[in-house]
């Protein structure tokens, strides 16, 4: 069984995570208690009582929630050896809820980590407060609002606070960016809490721990870079006053040669093209096509062709608005019907778009043939 109280800088790794490996033996069904603190216990009783909770409820990440808020209302009453413990155990056991979600699709991350993990990785240490400065302000506008949901977290954090990090990435990647650097301030923070912890040198389950993170983190920051490209809002049209606000459809990317790019898979024009675009548009008419500004209206009308071979009813373009936060915006184009725009066929899909906008409102169809 694990001791009622550890020594400040001595934290057995039973108690610390799952995610390197260890249990703790029993506890599972063992009573919790909090203990009353004792002369000069700075909190350390109540933080162990708040691991404690955390364990018994499946090291989730909402259970992590739990714990950091914990953490939280019991740091202004820490001193500086139980803020460290405090630290090292928080950063430790954040492996338990990101590695249950690794293999899990992105959009997934987003609502189960955005509000309850990444917040706590993203914010400075766990630091005991000294008489003028409060530790806790430095991650005031890190921690998530009241009623906000992960989106509009994001959406804040990325005009704010990580403004030179994401602010030039489309709402999409954002949760993917935000997870990068998020796993990478953790990786710092474990590094320097274990080398900070007298005693973890004697067990080397504390250096499996860091080498975990370091996995973690190198997998995460070796695509930041090709996240932060293809979120920029530069890869999409602009939307001017003639954009509708974007509904759910279906969405095929098209790459700069013309490619259908489905389930990150190239795709030529051929009947295997026609098929994967069945398939994408399930029981919908209508489906959304993501092409590059640049894009010529002979190349986009090569792509109407096949979508309306693969039963495609009505194509729109997606566009972005000119200012953060970059918000989809749709406009309708068609063959054979519709407004003439009187365009050339090398002309781009931009200047399709700017003379809808010039002429017309929402709504309108605009022909490319």
């Amino acid at each position: 069984m694990m001791p009622a109280k550890f020594a400040h800088t001595a934290v057995p790794l039973l108690a610390v995570s799952a995610a390197v490996g260890l249990a703790l033996g029993g506890c599972k069904s063992d009573k919790i208690e909090v203990k009353p603190a004792s002369a000069g216990d700075y909190n350390h009783a109540a933080l162990q009582a708040a691991v404690d909770r955390f364990v018994v409820a499946g090291r989730t990440p909402e259970a992590y929630g739990e714990l950091s808020r914990a953490v939280s209302s019991l740091r202004a009453g820490m001193d500086r050896a139980v803020a460290e413990e405090a630290e090292l155990k928080l950063v430790v056991l954040a492996l338990g809820p990101i590695n249950s979600t690794l293999a899990r699709p992105p959009a997934t991350h987003v609502e189960e980590l955005g509000l309850t993990v990444w917040p706590t990785l993203l914010a400075p240490k766990i630091e005991s407060d000294t008489i003028v400065l409060k530790r806790a302000v430095d991650a005031a506008d890190l921690m998530p609002k009241p009623d906000e949901d992960p989106h509009a977290y994001l959406e804040r954090l990325c005009g704010g606070r990580l403004e030179s990090d994401c602010k030039h990435v489309v709402p999409e990647q954002q949760g993917a960016v935000v997870e990068a650097l998020a796993l990478h301030r953790a990786t710092e923070r474990v590094r320097d809490a274990v080398a900070a912890c007298l005693t973890c040198g004697t067990d080397p389950g504390w250096h499996t721990a860091v080498i975990q993170w370091e996995q973690i983190d190198r997998a995460a920051t070796t695509s930041i870079d090709e996240l932060r490209r293809r979120g920029d809002p530069d890869n999409w049209p602009v939307a001017g006053s003639a954009a509708e606000p974007a509904t759910e459809l279906p969405e095929a990317v098209v790459s700069a040669r013309g490619e259908f790019v489905v389930g990150g898979h190239m795709y030529g024009p051929n009947q295997q093209r026609i098929d994967i675009l069945k398939e994408l548009r399930g029981n919908a008419d209508a489906l959304a096509l993501q092409v590059r500004p640049d894009t010529t209206i002979a190349q986009l009308r090569a792509v109407l062709a096949d979508a309306r071979k693969a039963g495609v009813v009505r194509c729109a373009i997606v566009a972005r608005e000119p200012v953060y936060p970059w918000r989809k915006k749709l406009y309708w184009v068609a063959e054979g019907s519709g407004m003439r725009a009187n365009l050339r066929p090398t002309d781009s899909v931009q200047l399709l778009i700017h003379a809808v906008d010039e002429v017309n409102g929402p709504g309108t169809v605009a022909r490319v043939d």
